[in-house]
């Protein structure tokens, strides 16, 4: 009888064993589709002999300044420099026709109160330049061409690169604490993306319910990276990343260097941990229809730190746009 409890009792941790086992090849898998499924998104790509590509050059005087493309945010600056930068925007674009620039032009910083001055210096100013930008094969370079310019206002007819000195206001304007225009610019893409141009207006909805909510997002993306569940997170970013693939005409090379190195690495880095969500604001993009977790000034409060061998941290910031599709559906990350 002892013999044959002994013997039960093997085959019981036999199977026991071979279950967890299962499940773990089980649960492996699913990372592995995981990861296929995100690194084929390029499958999915159409016009690629259409492709084109929109970029800003914007240089800015003396101002920190924030930039919007249809009412997403593309860009902010807040350290109170002074230069030249350009960067994509096709990732704002859904379809052709008009789409709008929204800029804001704030004054200097203080590095110790990490408040505004109370105005503008006389010579702030944004120059912006929206360029096609088409690939040269034979050159293997972008070619690009403008096709809309826009100044803030300021007197006589210079650019800023060519007389940084120019004054932006007229004597009785110098006061604003802030500049802010919205203009518009037309664009041709080959794709016709639906993003966030039908979802429910999130302005409508009860304040702390929604918040609530997408505080309950980000906690859970941030369980999930320090959980490093590939699964469950590739499952978040899919529709985001869909869009992504096809606004830049991702090709097999591109889609798997997106996922591999510009999303997921550090995440399932073994030393990489989610830092405390804290601090933050919501705030509402899109017309009312995407919103976000926003800290001062302007960036995302989900990151990861992960140590350096001297033991000082790095620090990765993800932002994270959410919509809701159609009302009662939940909220899902859309850029």
């Amino acid at each position: 009888m002892k013999q044959q409890f002994i013997y039960i009792l093997i085959l019981t941790m036999a199977f026991s064993s071979c279950a967890q086992q299962k499940k773990q090849e089980d649960n492996n898998m699913s990372a592995e589709q995981a990861h296929q499924m995100m690194e084929e998104l390029h499958k999915e790509v159409q016009y690629r002999n259409e492709k084109i590509y929109y970029d800003l050059k914007v240089f800015n005087g003396a101002c920190n300044y924030k930039i919007w493309v249809n009412d997403m945010p593309v860009f902010a600056m807040y350290n109170n420099a002074r230069g030249e930068l350009s960067f994509p925007i096709n990732t704002e674009i859904l379809k052709s026709g008009k789409q709008t620039l929204k800029i804001r032009i704030f004054p200097f910083l203080d590095s110790n109160t990490k408040t505004f001055q109370d105005k503008l210096n006389k010579y702030a100013g944004l120059d912006i330049e929206v360029r096609e930008m088409e690939w040269d094969v034979k050159e293997r370079k972008f070619d690009y061409y403008p096709i809309f310019s826009y100044q803030t206002p300021r007197e006589g007819k210079e650019n800023l690169q060519d007389n940084p000195r120019e004054f932006l206001f007229e004597d009785d304007n110098e006061e604003l604490p802030y500049y802010e225009e919205e203009v518009t610019f037309e664009a041709k893409v080959p794709y016709n993306l639906k993003g966030w141009s039908k979802s429910v207006d999130l302005r409508k909805e009860k304040p702390d319910e929604l918040l609530k909510e997408v505080e309950n997002y980000y906690q859970s993306l941030a369980s999930d990276f320090d959980n490093k569940n590939v699964k469950s997170i590739a499952e978040k970013y899919l529709k985001k990343e869909k869009e992504i693939a096809q606004c830049f005409f991702h090709n097999e090379k591109e889609a798997k260097t997106r996922w591999n190195e510009d999303i997921i690495k550090e995440i399932i880095d073994s030393n990489s941990k989610a830092g405390k969500i804290e601090k933050y604001e919501i705030e509402y993009f899109g017309n009312g229809k995407v919103v976000a977790l926003m800290r001062f000034p302007g960036k995302s409060p989900l990151y990861l730190t992960i140590q350096d061998e001297d033991g000082s941290p790095d620090y990765y910031v993800y932002d994270i746009f959410l919509h809701r599709s159609k009302p009662g559906a939940p909220l899902e990350m859309i850029r």
